[in-house]
């Protein structure tokens, strides 16, 4: 199974955690442009900065994950 960064999956984590985008950059040691870009998906976060987003977002790396492989009808 193919798994990629989510965006959007980051997001809905950070919402449902409480925490405003400024916190979280503070928390990860990045700008909060750099936030808003892994959330809309432009930039994907490299896999040292993706595990720290999880320790701060209490969630597991894979939950900001999603399933590339595509499904047959």
């Amino acid at each position: 199974m193919a798994q990629r960064f989510s965006g959007q999956l980051l997001r809905e984590k950070r919402i449902a955690a409480g925490i405003r985008p400024e916190l979280l950059a503070l928390q990860i040691d990045r700008s909060v442009w750099s936030v808003a870009e892994y959330e809309r998906g432009t930039v994907q976060p490299p896999i040292p900065v993706l595990s720290r987003i999880a320790d701060v977002l209490g969630c597991a790396l894979t939950d900001l994950l999603t399933d590339t492989t595509a499904t047959a009808a």
